[in-house]
């Protein structure tokens, strides 16, 4: 069985709007120069709140992406916490 896509979708809350909007700017370099034609990442932005949507052709593309993106948002978190 194979399957033509894969996907998954996250909420992230913040504790507040800026934490998440200087998280999405973070991103946006990574989600606009994505180095997989395999997968495809969508973030949004609602106050708090970021929505992270990723489209893959296959599973590992899907978790591989995932890994990715969630590690960055982590290492972005962080950074903000230092502050």
């Amino acid at each position: 069985m194979t399957l033509e896509s894969v996907k998954a979708e996250f909420e992230m809350e913040f504790e507040n709007q800026w934490e998440a909007e200087v998280i999405l700017k973070s991103l946006e370099p990574e989600i606009a120069l994505a180095p997989s034609q395999r997968s495809f990442t969508n973030l949004k932005q609602m106050n708090n709140i970021l929505k992270m949507e990723i489209c893959a052709t296959d599973v590992t593309s899907l978790r591989a992406a995932i890994n990715s993106y969630l590690r960055w948002i982590r290492l972005s978190y962080d950074v903000i916490k230092l502050r």
